[in-house]
């Protein structure tokens, strides 16, 4: 008898996963198409910096999309390369200059405590990842983390960022 209550309830319990609401997905490419225009945001470092910055999505096709990331303490200006997928979570990286300020390229040091790889310097480094962010009803506000690329845990160089889109 125990074996059997034990069998009754594996089999309601793993078949009842199936009877779950459907999934809410989107048109990721109709998303892409809504987010182009200018965001402006800050970022949040872990280690108590902040930074104003803006996105300008450019370009669009299909769930690609392209644009610029420049900083309001900067001259510094990235490339941007991002996704939307189908349940509506956003991703983009920092993949070259437009315009290098220099204060990464030419930034001098060496060593294990080489300044050129905390912040601020190292802020400006190409590669820095920005995800966990999800498109909501209005697609106007964009909240998630941000890591730098090969950024330790001890050089600040990650945290959360959140976006408005303009107008």
């Amino acid at each position: 008898m125990k074996q059997l209550t034990l069998f009754l309830f594996i089999f309601l319990a793993s078949s009842t996963w199936r009877c779950d609401e459907p999934e809410d997905t989107i048109n990721c490419a109709d998303a892409t198409k809504s987010i182009i225009g200018q965001w402006d945001g800050r970022l949040l470092y872990d280690a108590g910096y902040d930074q104003y910055v803006t996105l300008e999505i450019t370009t669009n096709t299909s769930c690609v999309f392209t644009g610029l990331m420049s900083f309001e303490d900067s001259q510094t200006i990235f490339i941007v390369s991002g996704t939307v997928d189908k349940y509506g979570w956003v991703k983009f990286s920092e993949t070259d200059y437009f315009y290098d300020g220099g204060e990464y390229t030419k930034c001098v040091g060496s060593g294990w405590s080489n300044p050129c790889n905390r912040y601020p310097y190292g802020r400006y480094r190409t590669g820095t990842r920005y995800e966990d962010a999800r498109l909501r009803n209005d697609n106007t506000l964009l909240n998630g983390d941000f890591y730098m690329q090969s950024s330790s845990w001890n050089s600040g160089l990650r945290g959360t960022f959140i976006l408005e889109k303009l107008g």
